[in-house]
Protein backbone atom coordinates (compact mmCIF):
# COMPACT_ATOMS: atom_id res chain seq x y z
CA UNK A 1 0.00 0.00 0.00
CA UNK A 2 1.27 3.46 -0.81
CA UNK A 3 2.20 5.41 2.34
CA UNK A 4 0.04 8.37 1.33
CA UNK A 5 -3.10 6.24 0.88
CA UNK A 6 -3.69 5.55 4.61
CA UNK A 7 -4.94 9.09 5.63
CA UNK A 8 -7.25 9.16 2.59
CA UNK A 9 -8.80 5.83 3.63
CA UNK A 10 -9.41 7.14 7.16
CA UNK A 11 -11.15 10.24 5.80
CA UNK A 12 -13.27 8.10 3.44
CA UNK A 13 -14.34 5.86 6.32
CA UNK A 14 -15.26 8.86 8.48
CA UNK A 15 -17.26 10.40 5.62
CA UNK A 16 -19.07 7.11 5.03
CA UNK A 17 -19.93 6.82 8.74
CA UNK A 18 -21.24 10.38 8.85
CA UNK A 19 -23.40 9.78 5.76
CA UNK A 20 -24.68 6.47 7.15
CA UNK A 21 -25.53 8.17 10.44
CA UNK A 22 -27.63 10.83 8.72
CA UNK A 23 -29.52 8.38 6.45
CA UNK A 24 -32.18 7.46 9.08
CA UNK A 25 -32.92 11.18 9.59
CA UNK A 26 -33.44 11.68 5.86
CA UNK A 27 -35.66 8.60 5.64
CA UNK A 28 -37.70 9.72 8.65
CA UNK A 29 -38.25 13.15 7.08
CA UNK A 30 -39.40 11.51 3.84
CA UNK A 31 -41.73 9.15 5.69
CA UNK A 32 -43.41 12.02 7.56
CA UNK A 33 -44.31 14.04 4.46
CA UNK A 34 -44.84 11.79 1.44
CA UNK A 35 -45.95 13.41 -1.77
CA UNK A 36 -49.62 12.72 -2.36
CA UNK A 37 -51.28 13.06 -5.75
CA UNK A 38 -55.02 12.93 -6.31
CA UNK A 39 -56.98 13.04 -9.53
CA UNK A 40 -60.43 14.61 -9.28
CA UNK A 41 -63.07 14.99 -11.96
CA UNK A 42 -66.68 16.19 -12.14
CA UNK A 43 -68.79 14.19 -14.58
CA UNK A 44 -72.40 14.50 -15.74
CA UNK A 45 -72.65 10.89 -16.97
CA UNK A 46 -70.97 7.51 -16.85
CA UNK A 47 -70.10 7.92 -20.54
CA UNK A 48 -68.32 11.25 -19.99
CA UNK A 49 -66.38 9.76 -17.08
CA UNK A 50 -65.42 6.69 -19.15
CA UNK A 51 -64.13 8.88 -21.99
CA UNK A 52 -61.84 10.84 -19.67
CA UNK A 53 -60.68 8.07 -17.32
CA UNK A 54 -60.75 5.06 -19.68
CA UNK A 55 -62.30 3.06 -16.81
CA UNK A 56 -66.03 2.40 -17.51
CA UNK A 57 -66.43 -0.08 -14.62
CA UNK A 58 -65.09 2.39 -12.07
CA UNK A 59 -67.25 5.18 -13.53
CA UNK A 60 -70.41 3.05 -13.34
CA UNK A 61 -69.72 2.13 -9.72
CA UNK A 62 -68.88 5.74 -8.83
CA UNK A 63 -72.14 6.92 -10.42
CA UNK A 64 -74.20 4.33 -8.51
CA UNK A 65 -72.54 5.19 -5.19
CA UNK A 66 -73.00 8.93 -5.76
CA UNK A 67 -76.66 8.42 -6.63
CA UNK A 68 -77.20 6.46 -3.41
CA UNK A 69 -75.54 9.28 -1.46
CA UNK A 70 -77.63 11.93 -3.25
CA UNK A 71 -80.80 10.26 -2.01
CA UNK A 72 -79.62 10.10 1.60
CA UNK A 73 -80.93 12.75 3.94
CA UNK A 74 -77.44 13.15 5.44
CA UNK A 75 -76.05 14.45 2.13
CA UNK A 76 -78.86 15.95 0.04
CA UNK A 77 -80.11 19.41 0.97
CA UNK A 78 -83.68 19.45 2.27
CA UNK A 79 -86.40 21.96 1.43
CA UNK A 80 -89.82 22.60 2.94
CA UNK A 81 -91.46 22.84 -0.48
CA UNK A 82 -90.83 21.87 -4.09
CA UNK A 83 -91.07 25.57 -5.06
CA UNK A 84 -88.23 26.53 -2.69
CA UNK A 85 -86.03 23.73 -4.04
CA UNK A 86 -86.80 24.56 -7.69
CA UNK A 87 -86.04 28.23 -7.06
CA UNK A 88 -82.43 27.20 -6.50
CA UNK A 89 -82.02 24.10 -8.68
CA UNK A 90 -84.46 24.70 -11.55
CA UNK A 91 -87.89 23.53 -12.59
CA UNK A 92 -88.25 19.76 -12.61
CA UNK A 93 -84.89 19.29 -10.84
CA UNK A 94 -86.33 18.44 -7.40
CA UNK A 95 -88.07 15.35 -6.07
CA UNK A 96 -89.63 13.99 -2.90
CA UNK A 97 -87.34 11.45 -1.30
CA UNK A 98 -87.80 8.79 1.36
CA UNK A 99 -84.93 7.89 3.66
CA UNK A 100 -85.00 6.05 6.99
CA UNK A 101 -88.74 6.58 7.30
CA UNK A 102 -88.58 10.33 6.60
CA UNK A 103 -89.66 12.14 3.45
CA UNK A 104 -88.08 15.34 2.22
CA UNK A 105 -87.75 17.41 -0.94
CA UNK A 106 -84.31 17.73 -2.44
CA UNK A 107 -82.51 18.33 -5.73
CA UNK A 108 -81.73 15.53 -8.13
CA UNK A 109 -78.11 14.64 -8.71
CA UNK A 110 -76.79 16.46 -11.80
CA UNK A 111 -73.36 14.82 -11.80
CA UNK A 112 -70.77 13.13 -9.62
CA UNK A 113 -67.25 13.82 -8.42
CA UNK A 114 -64.70 11.00 -8.69
CA UNK A 115 -61.50 11.36 -6.65
CA UNK A 116 -58.64 8.87 -7.05
CA UNK A 117 -55.28 8.59 -5.33
CA UNK A 118 -52.45 8.46 -7.87
CA UNK A 119 -49.38 6.23 -7.89
CA UNK A 120 -45.87 7.67 -8.21
CA UNK A 121 -46.01 7.46 -12.03
CA UNK A 122 -49.15 9.60 -12.19
CA UNK A 123 -51.58 6.77 -12.98
CA UNK A 124 -54.69 6.23 -10.88
CA UNK A 125 -54.64 3.36 -8.43
CA UNK A 126 -57.23 0.97 -9.83
CA UNK A 127 -59.30 -1.38 -7.66
CA UNK A 128 -58.99 -5.13 -7.98
CA UNK A 129 -61.35 -6.70 -10.56
CA UNK A 130 -64.82 -7.18 -9.09
CA UNK A 131 -63.98 -5.15 -5.99
CA UNK A 132 -65.24 -1.76 -4.88
CA UNK A 133 -63.33 1.36 -5.95
CA UNK A 134 -61.58 1.66 -2.59
CA UNK A 135 -60.44 -1.99 -2.52
CA UNK A 136 -56.90 -1.49 -3.89
CA UNK A 137 -55.82 0.99 -1.22
CA UNK A 138 -57.93 2.55 1.52
CA UNK A 139 -59.14 5.85 0.11
CA UNK A 140 -57.85 5.02 -3.39
CA UNK A 141 -61.15 6.14 -4.97
CA UNK A 142 -64.01 8.16 -3.53
CA UNK A 143 -67.17 9.50 -5.05
CA UNK A 144 -69.71 12.16 -4.17
CA UNK A 145 -72.85 13.50 -5.81
CA UNK A 146 -72.84 16.92 -7.45
CA UNK A 147 -75.79 19.29 -7.71
CA UNK A 148 -76.19 22.19 -10.14
CA UNK A 149 -77.55 25.33 -8.49
CA UNK A 150 -78.95 28.25 -10.52
CA UNK A 151 -77.30 30.67 -8.09
CA UNK A 152 -74.09 28.98 -6.98
CA UNK A 153 -73.04 26.70 -9.83
CA UNK A 154 -71.78 23.17 -9.12
CA UNK A 155 -72.06 22.06 -5.50
CA UNK A 156 -70.77 18.97 -3.71
CA UNK A 157 -71.16 17.63 -0.16
CA UNK A 158 -68.39 18.59 2.20
CA UNK A 159 -67.91 17.81 5.90
CA UNK A 160 -68.52 20.89 8.00
CA UNK A 161 -67.90 21.72 11.66
CA UNK A 162 -69.08 19.06 14.10
CA UNK A 163 -69.21 16.41 11.36
CA UNK A 164 -72.30 17.89 9.68
CA UNK A 165 -72.46 17.70 5.89
CA UNK A 166 -73.09 20.84 3.85
CA UNK A 167 -72.95 21.69 0.16
CA UNK A 168 -69.87 23.59 -0.98
CA UNK A 169 -69.08 25.13 -4.35
CA UNK A 170 -66.56 23.30 -6.51
CA UNK A 171 -64.31 24.84 -9.16
CA UNK A 172 -64.11 21.59 -11.15
CA UNK A 173 -65.26 21.88 -14.76
CA UNK A 174 -67.75 19.18 -15.77
CA UNK A 175 -66.71 16.45 -18.22
CA UNK A 176 -63.13 17.70 -18.55
CA UNK A 177 -59.87 15.87 -17.95
CA UNK A 178 -59.49 15.28 -14.19
CA UNK A 179 -57.45 17.80 -12.24
CA UNK A 180 -54.33 16.37 -10.58
CA UNK A 181 -53.33 17.91 -7.26
CA UNK A 182 -49.93 17.36 -5.69
CA UNK A 183 -48.92 17.85 -2.08
CA UNK A 184 -46.17 16.90 0.38
CA UNK A 185 -42.52 17.96 0.81
CA UNK A 186 -43.76 21.55 0.98
CA UNK A 187 -44.84 21.48 -2.66
CA UNK A 188 -48.31 21.90 -4.02
CA UNK A 189 -49.69 22.54 -7.44
CA UNK A 190 -52.29 21.47 -9.94
CA UNK A 191 -52.08 20.17 -13.45
CA UNK A 192 -54.33 18.59 -16.01
CA UNK A 193 -54.25 14.87 -16.62
CA UNK A 194 -56.12 12.52 -18.89
CA UNK A 195 -56.71 10.25 -15.88
CA UNK A 196 -55.79 6.63 -15.63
Amino acid sequence: MHPGARPLMKRSRKTALVLMGSAPLLLAACAKQPEVQTSEGLFTSVEACSTETMNPALCRQAFDEAQAQAQADAVAPRYASREACEAEFGEGQCATRQHAGHSFIGPMMAGFVLSQMMNTRGGAIAPAPGAGPAAATPGAARTAPAFLSNQSGWLRPQAGPGGATALARTGLQPDRAPTVSRGGFGRSGAGRSAGG
